[in-house]
């Protein structure tokens, strides 16, 4: 009767290990469409076989454990690949919000590229007709909507920035609430004991879910634990998840409290903004760092176009025969002290020649040495020395106190540069359209001007320089005469004095029949930058004796101010570029990126596809091959079925021979 026993013991193991294919099978087939759900499988093992008569004989079959269709390798490389996308994704998105703020098709042709273009245009037309108010106020006009919309372009730039901050603080919310269960789900794995089951399964079905998602939110590497467990860690090393025990992140101030939202591990306070990539939050992380560039850009413009308007206006006379005033206000570079400081030291920057400028942020250090200047969005490191007083990219910058060893600070130069330009007045009286000076052939009579000279010399008035441009022998006249009446008579053919307004001699030069001469007046400083002149120019011939010029500023009818200033259109003013070429470089940088986000999204869209393929062939669930192996679980019950029956139907036979 053993070795019966035995035939029957086989075939009931062969008969509950078939009942528990079974109840496996239908457990995949119910989970087909359960997101994680990776298939199960019997890890399926033969008994210890028993020594009979003519050797071994088996003893049946058992079920070890359940297991998972899973491997670590391509699950990670699908993780991977869903953070990458993510990332992606995110960033595209961004680059499509900035091409909605600034007209990519026309190449800059639109937007504050066409904007700008208007105000010279307006320019040109004052320049025309000088005297004309209207003409004046349609140039106000163009200079306000300039501003407007620098305003409305940096109030967007700046409310997107602050929309990512939002959406970092909602992620690292994400990322530490996702850890957490993570770490949860390793403590209940660890917390159970023998083989693997459904049960556990289950659980660690659940944890590779988490661990995805957690990859959409951040770049993330998996190493596997114990038991199943799965420890996690950012793609910069930090631990997000060991074992059972979770480490968060924060998203708090910066060193500089300049607004700008810092990842830190809440562990030690280290900030990892710098290193962290991937998913979610690796990809807000590189949108702001495109609004923070497209911002600081346009604050370029915006620094470059009211110091070039500004700068032209202290050099010619309003209406009201003053020299003019600034039309735009722009904010000061900003400077963030980092809170970790020691010393007293404070900063101020100012935006000296923009043509040297380019627009990114700094971070100042104090070293042994003195200053040292990092480039944020380039990394170039200059030396600037001991201060006080430091020159960086065309910007002066000035420290009080005392700085310590170690103690930095931060300068964005243009943070608020286009959000907060306005224009200063609506009086059209104040643009300074004259010249500072007009030359007129002759001397002053009764009723106005009487040409009397003889010569063929002639005197024209010249664009305003600096004086230390003027060639030798220019005879220059002290800020102090600026804005009187003078003459320049010749006192022989090759002399000639410049005479006051109650004919006192001021200054006298010698003339070059074939260089002519060069008088220069100093520019009162302020408003004029210090060093500037406005020059006037005795042309090459003959002049003769008593031949004289009347010098007068600049009346309602003169435009030589207005006209430099519609000149300063093809004027390098920014960064070694014009307006126009600056902000079409900008709007093309932004399309560029563009592009290359749309690229970077389709390959990663792609990438990540492939690799949820290779994954689900191996984790997911497919109703072919799980009918197949019902059919071969339900011919295995069959089988072991007809064995006991079998068996049965023997011992039948065999106990109704023995009572026969």
């Amino acid at each position: 009767m053993g070795g019966i026993n035995q035939v029957l013991d086989s075939a009931l193991s062969g008969l509950l290990a078939a009942q528990e294919g079974m109840a496996t099978e239908a457990n995949n087939t119910s989970n087909v469409n359960t997101p994680g759900y990776a298939v199960e499988g019997l890890n399926q093992i033969e008994t210890t076989s028993t020594v009979g008569p003519t050797g071994g004989v088996g003893t049946g079959t058992s079920v070890a454990s359940i297991q998972r269709g899973f491997d670590q390798y391509v699950y990670q490389e699908m993780v991977g690949a869903d953070s990458t996308n993510k990332a992606a994704q995110v960033v595209l998105s961004g680059t499509n919000a900035l091409s909605s703020v600034f007209p990519l098709a026309s190449g800059g042709a639109g937007g504050l590229g066409n904007i700008i273009g208007s105000l010279f245009t307006a320019a040109n037309t004052v320049a025309q007709d000088p005297a004309n108010l209207a003409n004046r106020d349609a140039f106000l006009s163009s200079a306000q909507q300039v501003t407007s919309l620098f305003q409305s372009v940096g109030s967007q730039l700046a409310s997107n920035i602050s929309t990512v901050n939002g959406q970092i603080t909602q992620s690292v919310a994400q990322i530490n609430n996702l850890a957490t269960q993570i770490a949860q789900i390793n403590q209940d794995i660890l917390s159970k004991s023998g083989p693997s089951d459904s049960a556990t399964n289950s659980l660690i079905d659940q944890a590779d879910q988490l661990v995805q998602q957690l990859g959409e939110q951040v770049g993330v590497t998996i190493a596997q634990g114990a038991s199943g467990t799965m420890d996690v860690y950012l793609t910069g090393g930090m631990a997000l998840v060991n074992g059972a025990t979770a480490y968060s992140l924060s998203a708090a101030s910066g060193s500089y409290n300049d607004g700008t939202l810092a990842i830190k591990y809440a562990p030690n306070g280290e900030d990892l903004t710098s290193r962290v990539s991937g998913g979610q939050l690796g990809g807000l992380l590189s949108m702001r760092a495109q609004y923070v560039s497209a911002n600081d850009s346009v604050g370029g413009l915006a620094v470059a176009l009211a110091s070039a308007i500004n700068g032209q206006q202290t050099l010619g006379l309003n209406l009201n025969g003053q020299l003019g005033s600034a039309l735009f206000s722009v904010p000061a570079p900003t400077v963030f002290a980092s809170t970790s400081n020691t010393g007293t030291a404070t900063m101020t920057a100012a935006i000296a020649n923009p043509n040297a400028f380019t627009p990114n942020d700094y971070v100042l250090t104090r070293t042994a040495g003195g200053y040292q200047a990092v480039n944020v969005q380039t990394g170039q490191t200059t030396s600037l020395g001991a201060g006080p007083t430091l020159s960086l990219d065309g910007m002066t910058i000035n420290v009080t106190g005392v700085a310590n060893v170690g103690d930095s600070f931060e300068i964005e130069p243009t943070l608020k540069a286009a959000s907060g330009i306005a224009v200063t007045t609506t009086d059209p009286a104040a643009i300074a359209a004259a010249a500072p000076y007009v030359a007129t052939a002759g001397v002053v009579a009764s009723g106005g001007i009487n040409n009397t000279n003889v010569g063929n010399v002639t005197m024209t008035a010249g664009a305003p320089t600096l004086s230390g441009s003027l060639p030798a022998g220019t005879v220059i006249l002290p800020a102090a005469d600026f804005g009187q009446q003078m003459s320049v008579k010749f006192s022989s053919a090759t002399t000639f004095n410049v005479l006051n307004s109650s004919n006192v001699v001021i200054a006298s030069g010698t003339y070059s029949a074939t260089n002519g001469a060069e008088v220069a007046v100093a520019y009162p400083s302020p408003p004029a930058p210090a060093g500037e002149v406005a020059t006037l120019t005795l042309s090459a011939g003959t002049p003769v004796t008593g031949d004289s010029f009347v010098l007068t500023p600049g009346g309602t009818g003169s435009n030589g101010n207005m006209v430099a200033m519609a000149k300063l259109q093809a004027t390098d003013l920014l960064s070694g570029q014009t307006l126009n070429d600056a902000y079409t470089t900008m709007v093309t940088d932004i399309g560029d990126r563009g592009a290359e986000a749309s690229a970077a999204g389709q390959a990663a869209q792609s990438v990540f596809t492939r690799a949820q393929a290779n994954e689900q062939s191996i984790s997911g669930v497919n109703l072919d091959e799980e009918a197949a192996n019902l059919v071969q679980l339900q011919q295995a019950y069959q089988a072991n079925a007809q064995v006991i029956g079998t068996i049965q139907s023997l011992i039948s036979s065999l106990l109704s021979a023995m009572h026969g």
